[in-house]
């Protein structure tokens, strides 16, 4: 058995004894039917995988892309998120390379919110901070006709927190300011809402200066504004001296 057989053996064995049927009708149904569920909630999940996952050998990035492809060709969703949680456990081992084979191939597979956000979160946001240079990507993404790799262009900056690249930020932002197509005026929201937290100034500006804004942008950039406000916000030029 190979490393990357043992990887997908443990997560399958793992996961499927927990299988709630009731449980999986209910998610299927919240996810618009997108997939088939296992119907595990994510603590239970992920605690499973921590106990299972740790015997094994550590993979290295050829084993990682292996893994990740065969578990998201599984059909309950709950393998696509423990290959979520596998890159995320891992993304230190995750070259440039990553980012177009085969993560932009798992964006585009099967796609809905819940693993696109995933897949960002664990792979897409560590792999272009090591590398800036991937940014040139994330605007061919943000130029795209589909709108999961314009959602993940938007939101590659979140959860960077003080290092964002708030002039990156506004400028992709500003590209798809009057889409409105839901997830990608949603995905601007987000992504001003977590910017409020460091630059609430900024997002202010942003809001003032485009009125066309869709209404779940506006809405999720005013509640971070507001949230920002209400707890003191770290002004963007403090954020400068620290540094």
């Amino acid at each position: 058995m190979s490393l990357a057989d043992a990887w997908v053996a443990a997560t399958r064995d793992a996961l499927a004894p927990l299988a709630d049927p009731d449980r999986a009708v209910a998610m299927r149904a919240y996810m618009k039917d997108v997939a088939p569920f296992l119907g595990i909630s994510t603590p239970q999940r992920r605690s499973t995988l921590r106990a299972a996952w740790r015997p094994l050998r550590r993979p290295d990035a050829e084993v990682l892309a292996d893994v990740a492809r065969r578990l998201w060709a599984m059909p309950e969703r709950e393998f696509a998120y423990a290959a979520c949680d596998l890159l995320a456990r891992h993304h230190r081992l995750l070259p440039s390379s990553f980012l177009l084979d085969p993560v932009r191939d798992l964006i585009t597979t099967a796609p809905w919110w819940d693993t696109v956000d995933s897949l960002e979160t664990a792979a897409v946001v560590p792999i272009v901070e090591r590398d800036p240079t991937l940014v040139d990507v994330m605007w061919e993404w943000l130029g795209s006709d589909d709108r999961w790799l314009v959602r993940t262009a938007v939101q590659h900056q979140r959860g960077l927190r003080d290092r964002t690249d708030f002039a990156l930020l506004y400028a992709m932002c500003d590209r798809v300011a009057t889409n409105r197509e839901f997830f990608v005026a949603k995905a601007v929201g987000w992504a001003l809402r977590d910017a409020s937290a460091w630059d609430r100034d900024g997002v202010q500006r942003f809001v003032d200066d485009h009125p066309a804004l869709p209404a779940v942008a506006r809405r999720e950039a005013v509640r971070g504004i507001e949230r920002a406000a209400g707890r003191g916000a770290v002004p963007r030029a403090w954020i400068v001296v620290i540094r």
